[in-house]
């Protein structure tokens, strides 16, 4: 190990029993020193800062979030240095210039360097730009619509597409399926490197937007510390912001799934609020202590309306968001090893059902899985009976596809609605080389059975 390495970790050694003991100035000292070994790491400027202000010092502590601001931008940790900004604005309002230090540039690079195909609300990459070739995608206007096919059977809902035309797909990373760390297995942020948070949710929300929409992102947002145990978000309570997680973990759970899900740096809470008129599908429970930027959702509509390419960055957001969780969470999958979980990811597709587009039909077989995401949907017996507007984010048409049995209601598009569909073909090639998940699910809907009856 280099010397320099070695005395910085005596120094650290020197710090963490200075500050356990209450020598808070002999701590500053030790930052300091700390601070100037290691220039680029942002994180001392950071909790020298914190120290400041522990000590009442609030217009120095200032000047080393302001360091961090900028070290934490330089490096690509936009959300970071966003969360610091909301810190020194705090301190001091008349601070307003830190926003313009809140550079996304650096990460909007890394972005386009760790993903193949993104969604921006802001200039596309040019194509003499630095780096491998990046294509953009517009969820809204590139998904392929939903044709009625005039030849299925009677018995079958089937839909087909314009020839000639490939689907839209999901971007989706390694980093978004892999497993994640049971949720005690570390109470600390796991601290991921900036190429990783180049790949998670979060990051085109800071770094595909342009810079007027990302000042009044981060001004209007509310920087919120939570304690252990504490809930970001509540299950069936209004979905009314996103939460951006800045540091710590938090764990999500939905009543139905089998397992939890630890959420970190660059991991978005509360997806449901991106949809329309809905609560929340899950409980967030801070896993020690998480700070996370709280997006209402007005403000988001608001930017949205001023700035309408947005809306399609947080419908990637969400659309993520909701087929990792479904993939790691949910009975259909969880059987699955993680390796064909990550294949799976690839097999959903973004298309676009028409308003009067009946995606399910009463007493026909589905021809897909479908995950609604925007829009507005509507479901009815078979009788025709209105049984009523249908939540968005929750699958539908597996249970048909699973017992071969046809839908016992219809859902109808009442509005021009963007789904993720995986079709029956995809769906039937899965399973049958994991025959194991369907005996596994049979299970499942047997106890369920028992447990009702």
């Amino acid at each position: 190990m280099p010397r320099r390495n070695s005395k910085t970790t005596n120094l650290r050694a020197q710090l963490a029993k200075a500050i356990k003991t209450d020598r808070l100035d002999q701590a500053l000292a030790l930052y300091e020193r700390i601070e100037k070994k290691e220039p680029g790491e942002p994180r001392w400027s950071h909790r020298k800062g914190d120290l400041l202000q522990r000590m009442g010092r609030k217009e120095d502590a200032a000047l080393a979030y302001e360091r961090a601001v900028d070290g934490y931008a330089t490096k690509g940790f936009v959300a970071r240095a966003a969360a610091m900004a909301k810190v020194i604005l705090a301190i001091d309002p008349s601070k307003g210039e830190v926003l313009d230090r809140v550079d996304p540039e650096a990460a909007r690079r890394l972005h386009r360097q760790n993903r193949s195909v993104i969604v921006t609300a802001d200039t596309p990459p040019s194509p003499d730009s630095d780096g491998p070739t990046t294509e953009t995608h517009s969820l809204i206007t590139d998904a392929l619509p939903l044709i009625t096919d005039q030849t299925a059977p009677p018995g079958e809902t089937r839909f087909t597409k314009p020839e000639k035309t490939e689907d839209l797909k999901l971007d989706l990373t390694d980093v978004e399926l892999v497993e994640r760390p049971a949720p005690r297995e570390s109470l600390m942020s796991l601290r991921p490197s900036a190429a990783t948070l180049a790949q998670l949710p979060a990051m085109p929300l800071f770094a595909e937007v342009p810079r007027n929409i990302l000042e009044t992102l981060v001004r209007e947002s509310t920087l919120v510390d939570v304690e252990d145990g504490q809930r970001l978000v509540t299950a069936g309570t209004t979905a009314d912001a996103l939460y951006v997680l800045i540091e710590g973990n938090a764990v999500g759970q939905r009543g139905t799934d089998l397992q939890s899900l630890l959420l970190g740096e660059g991991d978005v809470a509360g997806v449901s609020s991106l949809l329309s008129n809905v609560n929340y599908g899950e409980d967030v429970i801070a896993c020690g202590r998480v700070r996370a930027l709280r997006i209402s959702k007005l403000l988001l509509d608001r930017l949205v309306e001023q700035h309408p390419p947005l809306d399609d960055v947080l419908l990637e957001i969400l659309s993520r968001r909701l087929v990792a969780t479904l993939l790691r969470t949910n009975r259909i999958f969880t059987a699955f090893d993680e390796r064909t979980r990550k294949n799976i990811g690839g097999l959903f597709e973004v298309r676009r059902a028409p308003a009067g587009t009946k995606i399910l039909e009463a007493g026909k077989s589905a021809d897909a899985m479908y995950l609604p995401l925007h829009g507005r949907i509507v479901a009815n017996k078979r009788d025709g009976t209105r049984i009523g507007d249908m939540e968005l984010g929750h699958a539908l048409g597996e249970e048909s596809l699973l017992t071969r049995q046809p839908s016992p209601i219809t859902v109808e598009a009442k509005s021009d609605v963007l789904v993720l569909r995986m079709s029956a073909a995809r769906f039937a090639e899965l399973l049958l080389r994991r025959p194991d998940v369907v005996q596994h699910i049979q299970i499942l809907k047997r106890r369920q059975l028992t447990q009702t009856y």
